[in-house]
């Protein structure tokens, strides 16, 4: 990445003049070569061919040794943008052995990255994760931070597409955060385009098209050499574009995305640059124009191998011969259509089915560290207690010393091993049975029993069921970490656990907390439980608030001795049954095991109607000593 000054062309002539002052084949010429390659990369990635090949040649030749694994990785790459997988694996393998002898990690990092990006694009989604999480494993600092934000964000791509929008939305933030603070602008212009990818596969199409446009802002202020991923972003806003409806404003910039493509010879992305100028033809009514470019986005889709760009370019052949009333032939290009259609699915069934678990057997590995880690941590508490044992039974001699050190023994034990209950049983219970039922559904698709429908709702209920492992096992970790203990952490968690819950239900939500509240410390045992009764009450409205639209949740701290947490919990939905004394009776379960909840803590709930819907209010007691509102009600303060 190089600042924007002169042309593409200036910059190409003034390396070539270089070239001609300088015709000793040495390590300069060599280097010379290699910038040479990167400029006419920009305007011509075939037309780069003899340069990358020259410069590799005379790297060898010189025994140049680190310059030939940077020029083995470049030949790589330029046989990837030509979608040439075959030549481009051995060089990867040469180029990674070179990396390795020098010790150079960031060359091995980008080598396994490369080969990511070719199992991507053969759909090999398991394989590409597995070498992403392979590459990142080895740094993220120093010289292999850029190199380690460009893997997670490969990562969240993939992830986007085998619906893991949350864990996609978490890599790209996280290397966003990096991005901005180190600054590096060509990772923060794929990071727009990979959350322009998140929100069309979420149908948000609007939202798509706004980050799409702030990546080719990006892209504008600098100069990439990996001019792909800008033609990339051009077409994808060409394409949202389309999906909304806008068609003529769609259509010049599908016209800019195919021009660039085929200058480029962008081999991937020519004949979905064809098929979108089809689609948009046919949707103004011009359906010659239609078939013209269906076709030969038909041909070059063939050449170009892919599935996808097949049954594109037959969906619209289809549809141009239907408006022409050219029946025989569209019901033809519709057979078509349906046998790539129905092998793009099973395809993708099996591809998603191995990806899905991959990441089930990655989220085990990382769930056995968890527990690993717990282990080891109390540990070291069981080692810091003994200390202080020793230290009290030399300050307190005595009986009474003794005796004090026992009790004080006996707490710690008991209160370990209830850390290791709780940690076993939420694991247990939440997670097992998850795990489980992404085991059971990914054998039924190994046996191929379900037609195509079926393999898609198998598909859904593995996706959802990992989905919500996942987000138990960082619930269960958020609940155990002592740097959550305080009310700010717990009001940030219901915050973000209500948009994922309710946003998508299309709810809108309502938060009223208090503003004075980063002193408030909570134990955990506290803080757990307010937050399981917040969870159970926001499914009790998904289950049975009819036609609710908005939800109120507020939360106070009330002073008083002692002082009180107050949690209410509102929606304006009408509910099931009444009962006799007014109010709407819901789930018995769920208001059992918040009331049971509340009086474990000292305290109590309340539910019932309310004007306008549904109220759950639970009041906890909070120890003298913890802080309300800057204020304590210790005695001693």
């Amino acid at each position: 990445m190089r600042s924007s000054g002169a042309t593409p062309q200036h910059r190409i002539d003034s390396v070539r003049a270089l070239l001609r002052a300088h015709p000793t084949p040495d390590t300069t010429q060599a280097l010379l070569l290699n910038v040479l390659a990167d400029e006419i990369t920009v305007v011509d990635v075939r037309a780069a061919g003899p340069t990358r090949r020259a410069a590799c040649q005379l790297a060898r030749r010189l025994g140049y040794r680190d310059f030939l694994a940077e020029a083995l990785l470049n030949m790589a790459d330029y046989h990837i943008a030509l979608a040439e997988y075959g030549p481009a694996l051995p060089l990867l393998r040469e180029s990674q052995a070179e990396f390795t002898r020098l010790h150079d990690l960031g060359g091995q990092m980008r080598c396994l990255g490369r080969r990511s990006r070719i199992a991507d694009q053969r759909g090999q989604l398991a394989e590409a994760l597995s070498y992403c999480l392979r590459a990142m494993a080895i740094g993220s600092t120093g010289d292999q931070r850029r190199f380690h934000t460009s893997l997670k964000i490969h990562a969240a791509s993939i992830y986007t597409r085998l619906g893991e929008y949350e864990q996609a939305r978490t890599y790209l933030q996280e290397a966003l955060a990096v991005a901005r603070y180190h600054g590096y602008p060509d990772r923060i212009n794929l990071i727009m385009g990979e959350l322009g990818d998140l929100n069309r596969s979420q149908g948000q199409w609007a939202e798509a098209r706004r980050y799409y446009g702030l990546s080719i802002a990006v892209s504008r202020r600098i100069v990439i050499t990996d001019q792909a991923t800008v033609r990339t972003m051009r077409f994808n806003l060409a394409d949202v574009t389309e999906r909304l409806g806008n068609y003529t404003q769609a259509l010049p910039l599908a016209q800019a995305a195919l021009r660039e493509a085929a200058t480029a010879h962008d081999v991937p992305l020519v004949p979905r640059a064809l098929v979108l100028l089809g689609r948009t033809w046919l949707h103004l009514n011009q359906p010659d124009s239609a078939l013209h470019y269906a076709n030969r986005g038909l041909l070059l889709g063939q050449q170009a191998h892919s599935l996808e760009g097949l049954r594109a370019a037959y969906d619209v052949l289809a549809r141009a011969h239907a408006q022409r009333k050219n029946w025989a032939a569209a019901y033809q290009a519709q057979l078509r259509f349906s046998t790539y259609d129905d092998s793009l699915t099973g395809t993708n069934v099996s591809r998603r089915t191995a990806a899905l678990r991959f990441n089930h057997e990655v989220n085990q590995h990382r769930a056995q560290l968890l527990l690993l880690g717990q282990e080891q941590e109390l540990g070291r508490l069981r080692q810091q207690r003994q200390t202080a044992g020793m230290l009290a039974l030399v300050l307190l001699v005595g009986l009474g010393g003794a005796a004090l050190l026992w009790r004080y023994r006996q707490r710690q034990r008991h209160h370990e091993t209830a850390l290791r209950n709780r940690l076993a049983t939420d694991l247990r219970d939440d997670v097992g049975t998850l795990l489980s039922r992404i085991s059971l559904q990914s054998g039924l698709l190994q046996e191929g029993l379900a037609d195509s429908v079926g393999h898609r709702q198998q598909l859904g209920q593995i996706s959802d069921a990992s989905h919500s492992a996942v987000r138990q096992l960082n619930d269960v970790v958020w609940s155990l970490d002592a740097h959550n203990d305080h009310l700010p952490a717990l009001l940030d968690r219901m915050h973000t656990y209500a948009h994922d819950v309710l946003g998508t239900a299309g709810l809108a939500v309502d938060f009223e907390f208090p503003e004075e509240s980063s002193t408030q410390w909570l134990p955990v045992l506290l803080r757990r439980n307010i937050y399981l009764i917040y969870k159970e009450s926001l499914h009790n409205i998904l289950e049975h608030a009819t036609g609710a639209t908005t939800v109120v949740v507020r939360v106070r701290l009330e002073t008083g001795s002692p002082a009180q947490l107050v949690l209410e919990i509102m929606d304006d939905g009408t509910g099931a049954a009444t009962a006799p004394d007014g109010h709407a009776r819901r789930s018995g379960h769920g208001l059992r095991n918040i009331q049971t909840r509340a009086q474990a803590l000292g305290g109590a709930a309340t539910s019932g109607g309310a004007p306008g819907g549904f109220r759950v209010c639970v009041v906890v007691p909070l120890p003298s000593a913890w802080k309300v509102f800057g204020r304590t009600n210790s005695p001693a303060a």
